[in-house]
């Protein structure tokens, strides 16, 4: 085991959440790694299923099943072999069989505090492995005090052993000119305002009170667009019906690339974040750092991200979000302002930073393994 404070820590990483975890824990995954592996204190070695494999992209259920019938011993068979210090799973996929001390990162507590979003036995399982990998951690990783709280509260560990890292945002997204021909031609958004939605169809998302609140807006903004980004399928019968009632205003992309989100953030008029829960919330800093006014939900931990940069409100609240809206909308003087305000805001959260938490954790983790 290392001792000496010049020599590198040796960290062996668990890169499988790149390739069959949820889209935020995926960047989670690859950027923090890209992030320590820059680090002069750290030797990385990435372990796992690799995002370089092609299959396991083309073929994700099967990724998932082999990932759960043979990362445990893999791990801990190529974390021994490469001598490692300390082992870090950037998400609880599976259960550890390792010797070396254990860091694990728990971005929410969804099977706990939304167990309906879940199948049954999904669910089960998920709070089974979560809890087990976290019990067996010599250290917890989670992105905001929020998520802290919730770990502690319902997951029994010893809030000394839970540390915050806060997450971080790629230096890709930042802001750029607005092009109204490039996204007339590539999403047929028209050259007036738009709003923006980024996310996928679950109920957390809360995309049905954005439907209803972007309707309200219409009414004293009637040339302005909503634009929802994501994999939004066509078979929620309320979101259709309100998609259909707002008609040629709704205008989806699906899912776009990186660059085209910078795009996007960039040349909005608003991006508007309504989740339910979230534990931390990508999405409104990406669009903070791209130079996108914000308007965010004031749940969980989205306030911790958002601060005073962006305008918090009700969720469940259709009127309050649309009256948010629209002072984005109506006022330019706001829109800029918030502008200013948001990006100095996300100019806090880096990668690096996140990296050098996740450091600390280690040197915790090395010092007291349990």
């Amino acid at each position: 085991m290392t001792s000496d404070a010049l020599t590198p820590l040796r960290v062996g990483f668990d890169m499988s959440a790149a390739v069959v975890g949820r889209p935020g824990v995926q960047r989670y995954t690859a950027d923090v790694a890209l992030a320590l592996a820059g680090l002069p204190s750290i030797e990385l070695t990435r372990l796992g299923v690799k995002p370089s494999d092609r299959r396991a992209h083309a073929r994700r259920s099967r990724a998932r099943e082999r990932l759960r019938a043979h990362t445990p011993g893999r791990l801990g068979r190529e974390a021994a072999a490469a001598d490692v210090d300390v082992l870090h799973y950037p998400a609880a996929l599976t259960l550890p069989h390792a010797r070396m001390p254990l860091v694990l990162t728990v971005h929410d507590v969804l099977p706990w505090r939304r167990p309906e979003l879940f199948r049954a036995t999904e669910g089960a399982r998920r709070r089974a492995v979560v809890s087990h990998v976290a019990s067996a951690a010599s250290r917890v990783l989670v992105g905001s005090e929020h998520t802290r709280g919730e770990v502690v509260e319902l997951l029994g560990l010893d809030p000394r052993r839970v540390m915050v890292a806060p997450l971080g945002v790629d230096r890709r997204f930042r802001p750029i000119e607005p092009d109204p021909v490039a996204l007339a031609h590539r999403f047929g958004i028209p050259p007036d305002p738009f709003v923006l939605w980024v996310g996928t169809l679950e109920p957390r998302k809360n995309l049905l009170v954005l439907l209803r609140a972007f309707g309200l807006v219409r009414r004293r903004a009637p040339e302005c667009s909503l634009v929802i980004v994501g994999n939004v399928p066509g078979d929620n019968r309320d979101v259709e019906r309100e998609m259909d009632l707002l008609g040629a205003h709704i205008i989806r992309p699906g899912i776009v690339s990186d660059d085209e989100l910078v795009q996007l953030y960039s040349s909005t008029t608003c991006f508007v974040f309504p989740s339910l829960y979230e534990g931390f919330g990508l999405p409104p800093l990406e669009a903070m750092a791209c130079g996108a006014p914000v308007v965010c939900s004031n749940r969980a931990s989205l306030p911790e991200v958002v601060g005073d940069a962006g305008i918090l409100v009700d969720p469940t609240d259709p009127d309050a979000l649309a009256d948010a809206i629209e002072e984005v909308v109506l006022s330019p003087s706001t829109a800029n302002d918030m502008r200013d305000r948001g990006l100095a805001r996300a100019r806090g959260f880096t990668w690096k930073r996140c990296a050098e938490h996740a450091v600390d954790a280690y040197r915790a983790a090395l010092e007291d393994p349990r």
